[in-house]
């Protein structure tokens, strides 16, 4: 461990890495809360039944 901390502390401007690390992840999850909580009530019903009507349909088209 002692190699990985020599290492990464003769790097210069490592602490920032972390930082926009953590500034990407919060606004990718903020931009998914934004656009879940923005999404009309029609899209979200038909996104609900989208995996149910894959099944019923594959079921039709398979032949026995």
């Amino acid at each position: 461990m002692r190699i990985v901390s020599r290492i990464l502390s003769e790097v210069d401007g490592i602490y920032w890495f972390p930082l926009i690390a953590l500034i990407i992840f919060i606004s990718f999850f903020v931009a998914i809360a934004i656009h879940t909580y923005a999404i009309k009530k029609d899209r979200s019903d038909e996104l609900a039944r989208l995996p149910l009507e894959e099944d019923d349909k594959l079921k039709n088209d398979v032949n026995f």
